[in-house]
């Protein structure tokens, strides 16, 4: 009776506990498998990129140190492009390794699912979801921009200055025109200004001629500024002013510096303030709303990787590396040019950048769910 009682709590206690050494395991060897499987795919990629552009570089005689910073600086952004193959391709080998060992069935025996064993798994898919997206921020985006400047200084290319020049720029819906010839973002100030007022119909209403502008407490200040005004009998009238200020004109200074560059080559909060002004100027801005759909559906792409390797957990028996890397490229390949399809239909304005973006990470969740689902238990 004695015996009973103690072999019913043993077994109670090993249905409840939780396989706490069977996650670490699975977690380390996805881990393990996803480094070195981003090292390769990158070193791919770098050796493919060196061999297409190598010819032009010697040519050029571009040193041998630039070049390899050139190749280096591309180390940040291919990793972070290269996270769902890598990361797919280390979980479905993984449990691709364990069900042909038989360690899959002698654990889905002992009452543990595969959606219990890989909870490590899950936890870490959260955490690179949020780490890869401020990494990309903070690393991989200026490591991009240093690549293509390094690059244009390489090939005798004219490079991107700190100090935007010929600047021209409309505010509030092109009721306002500026025309600057240059802009130092580090002082705030513009040179050879030129601002032209317009009303609803698009005739000017006044326009500013001032050697400079100076961004001060939030607004634009210039010194010997000459200021033309029209009358409603259509007449011009002309003021000097020593220091003049305008509180309509209120464009910040950063829509004089974002002009410059890509929206692949702007931090988030900058590719923000750059739709902010694409869209007070009138001008279209669905390439970089498109990129910043893109950037923030990318949280989703771990979770995702996550539930397709799952659904396919117990399925390669035979040939476990090989199907691995297959199952990988294959579901990666679709889901780029889904991407692809959806940020062309975004750029070219046949749907919002919203709608494109969106829908083919909602329909590629929607799949890994369903697969996480009806993984074998």
């Amino acid at each position: 009776m004695t015996r009973s009682k103690a072999g019913r709590a043993g077994s109670k206690v090993w249905s409840t506990s939780p396989p706490r050494l069977l996650r670490r395991q699975l977690l380390g060897s996805v881990i393990s498998r996803f480094l070195g499987a981003e090292a390769f795919l990158v070193g791919l990629l770098l050796l493919a990129e060196l061999f297409t552009s190598i010819w032009r570089l010697l040519a050029l005689e571009a040193p041998l140190a630039g070049i390899l910073r050139w190749l280096l600086s591309g180390v940040p952004g291919y990793a972070v492009e290269l996270l769902p193959v890598a990361y797919l391709f280390a979980i479905t080998l993984c449990l691709a390794e364990m069900h042909a060992d038989g360690e899959l069935m002698v654990i889905w025996g002992s009452g543990i699912s595969v959606h219990s064993l890989s909870r490590s798994v899950l936890i870490f898919s959260l955490f690179l979801s949020i780490s890869v997206f401020f990494a990309k921020e903070r690393i991989a985006i200026p490591a991009l921009l240093a690549k293509d400047r390094l690059y244009s200084e390489m090939t005798a290319q004219t490079g991107r200055s700190l100090l935007s020049s010929d600047i021209t720029i409309m505010d509030d819906a092109g009721a306002l025109v500026y025309k600057v010839g240059r802009f130092d973002p580090g002082a705030g100030l513009l040179s050879d200004v030129d601002i032209v007022g317009r009303d609803e119909l698009g005739k000017p209403r006044f326009r500013l001629l001032a050697p400079n502008a100076q961004w001060r407490q939030g607004a634009w200040f210039f010194p010997l500024a000459r200021v033309y005004t029209v009358d409603e009998e259509g007449l011009w009238s002309l003021k000097l002013e020593k220091e003049y200020t305008n509180p309509g004109l209120k464009t910040e200074p950063a829509s004089f510096g974002l002009v410059r560059e890509k929206p692949e080559h702007l931090r988030s909060p900058e590719l923000l303030d750059y739709i902010r002004s694409l869209e007070a100027s009138g001008l279209p801005a669905a390439e970089a709303r498109t990129e910043l759909n893109k950037r923030y559906s990318f949280l989703l792409t771990p979770l995702i990787v996550y539930g397709l390797s799952l659904s396919f957990a117990g399925l390669f028996r035979k040939n476990s590396l090989l199907m691995s890397l297959l199952f990988s490229l294959s579901s990666a390949t679709v889901y780029y040019v889904a991407q692809m399809l959806g940020s062309l239909a975004s750029r070219t304005g046949w749907v919002s950048p919203e709608f494109g973006i969106w829908t083919i990470s909602a329909a590629f969740s929607l799949i890994a769910a369903l697969g996480f689902l009806r993984a074998r238990t």
